[in-house]
């Protein structure tokens, strides 16, 4: 591991201890010593890439929002075009993302709103918005979806699939076949009565 250092991969190989770490177990007793010395290097070097325990914790909520928003986008090319499809893409994103590393979405959203949170990962959570902000917009542009804020709307859509992720994530949410890829059908099926929910008049027929 101390190589890895050399190179210039120690802050990726701390991001990644931390989050096994976190999907095996928790981080609420690790310490930075711990972590480096796990890794095959000193302290010392460990804190060359984040000044203290807190700067690691918020680094790993960046890294989950980047690849959750990565999610979104990737879900949004392979749909087809349009805002009711690409909302529905995001919220099968962010399932399936909760549903593989659900205390890494719990550390985010805790992490993100504590007052101390760094201005980058205030940032990430900001964009994650902005992509489903932008969807209602344009849906209710293009008369897709009701009228009224378009803010209240995409609230209550990160709602409606952060309780999905979570509730998945956690086993809370039971069909007859539990095998991960019938848990997402399921999911889309809940994320299809909302979108119905959300549609205008001219929409709905």
């Amino acid at each position: 591991m101390s190589n890895s250092y050399h190179h210039g991969d120690l802050k990726s190989v701390l991001l990644d201890y931390a989050r096994e770490q976190m999907e095996r177990a928790s981080l609420d007793d690790l310490s930075m010593r711990e972590m480096a010395k796990a890794v095959g290097v000193s302290h010392t070097a460990a804190y060359r890439h984040f000044a203290d325990r807190r700067s690691l914790l918020d680094a790993v909520a960046v890294q989950g929002f980047e690849e959750l928003i990565a999610g979104f986008q990737a879900g949004m090319q392979a749909a087809p075009e349009g805002p009711r499809s690409g909302l529905r893409a995001c919220g099968l994103a962010y399932v399936a993302f909760g549903m593989a590393t659900p205390r890494l979405l719990a550390h985010m959203f805790k992490t993100v709103a504590e007052p101390q949170a760094s201005e980058a990962l205030v940032g990430a959570g900001a964009r994650l918005f902005e992509v489903l902000l932008g969807l209602v917009t344009e849906g209710q542009a293009r008369g897709v979806f009701r009228g009224g804020d378009p803010r209240h709307l995409s609230h209550a859509c990160w709602a409606m699939v952060h309780g999905l992720a979570t509730l998945l994530g956690i086993g809370m949410l039971k069909t007859p076949d539990a095998r991960p890829e019938a848990l997402l059908q399921s999911a889309g099926q809940s994320i299809e009565v909302f979108l119905d929910g959300m549609a205008s008049d001219r929409a709905r027929g």
